[in-house]
C-alpha cells in the first residue's frame, strides 16, 4: 500500500516585526484553547532584506526565540524554519530590496508572492496556510489575492491578533509557559506576564478562482498581472476568433492552436452555428461504421461527409489520408467524442476551465435543460450538440 506523506507549510509575509511569525505559530499549533491544532512542518517567510535580517537576528540560532519556543512546546519540536526558507524581494537584476517604496518595487513583490504560492499549491501533498498579518498593506493584499488565485480546498488564510497592551511589548513573541517571563514596553515599563497574553487567529475565508486559470499559469512561473488578466478575461464578454489559415482559436490575447482534425471539428460546429442550421446529432453509441452498415446508417455517412468538407481543405487533398480512411464508412461515436474531448482539453490548457466551458461544444440537454420535457424529447436532446456562443461573438478570418 502506497503511503502519501502530507506536509503542512506556513507562509508569512512580514515586515520588521518577526513577532508575527511566532505569534502565528503559537495560535495555529500551541494554543490550548484551540481544539484543532495545525502544526507546520515548514515555515517560509517572504520579506525585504531588512525584514529577513530581523528574523535571522531575533528568531534563528541556538539561543534565539524560536529555539526557546520549540523547547517549551513539544508539538512544534520538529518544525523547520531555516535560512533557505527566507525569500527576499529582489529587483529585475536580482538585487535584494531593503523596502518597498515604488510601484515598480511593489510589482516585484507581487510577482514573488504569487510565484511562491503557485509553487507550494502545485503539490497535492502540501496543505498551505498563508498569514497576511505582517508587512506593508500591499504585501498582505498580494498574498491574499494570490491564494485566491491558486488556493485549493486544503489551503487556508489567516491574520493573527494580540492583546492591545501586549502589542506594545518589545520582548513579546508568544505566550510563554515561563512564570517569570515579564513583558516590557519601550519605556522599560512592565506590561505583564507573557503567559497571560491573549493571541487569537482570525481565519479569513477567500474565493477560490483556481479553476478559472489557464493550465500554463498553474504549471509555470507567471507575472502577477498576467495571472489577474487571465482571470478577468473569463468574466468579460467573449469575442471568439477563428483563424482558419493558422488553425487557431483566439480569445483576447490567448491563442489556442489545434491540429487539423480538431480545428476542422470545431470549425464545423462554428459554421453550423453561424448558418443557424439544425443542431448536430452525434452518432449512436456502439454502432460500428462498416460497408455492411452503409445503407442502414446513413446518418453516420452524412456526419463524415460534413466533417470532411472542413477537414480536407485544411489538410489538403492528399489522397490516402488516415482520417479519411477512418471515416470512409461513416463517423462512429468514438471519433466524435475523441475530437470533442481533445478540443476541450486544448481550450482548458490555454484559456482555463471557466472560459473553456463558455466556448466548448456542449450537449443540448445540458445547455438548455430538460425540465418539463417528455421522456422522448429528453432522449432526442441528449444526442444533440452545439455552441452556446451568440453569433455576434464569433468572427472567422482567412476562411477557405
Amino acid at each position: 500500500m502506497l503511503i502519501i506523506m502530507k506536509k503542512n507549510i506556513l507562509l508569512l509575509v512580514t515586515g520588521g516585526t518577526p513577532q508575527i511569525i511566532t505569534e502565528t505559530i503559537w495560535a495555529l499549533a500551541c494554543d490550548p484553547q484551540h481544539n484543532e491544532q495545525w502544526v507546520p512542518d515548514e515555515v517560509h517567510i517572504i520579506s525585504t532584506r531588512y525584514g529577513l535580517n530581523e528574523v535571522k537576528n531575533k528568531l534563528l540560532g541556538k539561543d534565539k526565540i524560536l529555539t526557546r519556543m520549540k523547547n517549551e512546546y513539544a508539538q512544534i519540536a520538529n518544525l523547520r524554519l531555516e535560512e533557505n526558507f527566507l525569500h527576499c524581494f529582489t529587483d529585475q537584476e536580482g538585487n535584494e530590496l531593503e523596502d518597498l517604496r515604488t510601484p515598480e518595487e511593489n510589482e516585484f513583490a507581487a510577482n514573488l508572492i504569487c510565484e511562491k504560492i503557485r509553487h507550494f499549491s502545485s503539490d497535492e501533498k502540501v496543505s498551505l496556510h498563508v498569514s497576511i498579518a505582517g508587512g506593508r498593506k500591499t504585501m498582505g493584499f498580494y498574498a491574499g489575492y494570490a491564494l485566491s488565485l491558486y488556493g485549493r480546498a486544503q489551503d487556508r488564510m489567516s491574520h493573527v491578533l494580540v492583546d492591545e497592551k501586549f502589542e506594545k511589548g518589545i520582548n513579546f513573541y508568544y505566550p510563554s509557559k515561563n512564570e517569570n517571563d515579564f513583558i516590557i514596553d519601550r519605556e522599560n515599563k512592565t506590561i505583564g506576564l507573557s503567559k497571560d497574553a491573549n493571541v487569537w487567529l482570525a481565519q479569513i475565508p477567500f474565493v477560490r478562482l483556481r479553476t478559472s486559470l489557464p493550465e500554463e499559469s498553474l504549471i509555470k512561473k507567471s507575472n502577477f498581472s498576467d495571472v489577474v488578466n487571465a482571470i478577468n478575461m473569463a468574466s468579460q464578454p467573449i469575442k471568439l476568433i477563428l483563424d482558419v489559415k493558422q488553425q487557431k482559436v483566439i480569445v483576447g490575447q490567448k491563442e489556442c492552436e489545434l491540429s487539423s482534425r480538431e480545428f476542422a471539428f470545431y470549425y464545423w460546429f462554428v459554421k453550423n452555428k453561424l448558418n443557424r442550421a439544425d443542431d448536430i446529432v452525434a452518432p449512436e453509441k456502439g454502432i460500428v461504421a462498416s460497408s455492411a452498415n452503409k445503407v442502414i446508417y446513413p446518418q453516420m455517412i452524412k456526419l463524415a461527409e460534413d466533417y470532411l468538407s472542413f477537414y480536407k481543405p485544411l489538410k489538403g487533398f492528399m489522397g490516402n489520408d488516415q482520417v479519411e480512411e477512418t471515416l470512409q464508412f461513416g463517423m462512429e461515436r468514438t471519433f466524435f467524442d475523441e475530437r470533442k474531448t481533445a478540443v476541450l482539453k486544448a481550450f482548458k490548457k490555454t484559456f482555463g476551465l471557466d472560459l473553456a466551458n463558455k466556448i466548448e461544444i456542449k450537449n443540448i440537454a445540458r445547455l438548455r435543460g430538460t425540465k418539463g420535457l417528455s421522456k422522448e424529447q429528453k432522449l432526442a436532446l441528449q444526442g444533440k450538440y452545439a455552441l452556446e456562443l451568440h453569433d455576434s461573438n464569433i468572427e472567422i478570418i482567412g476562411s477557405f
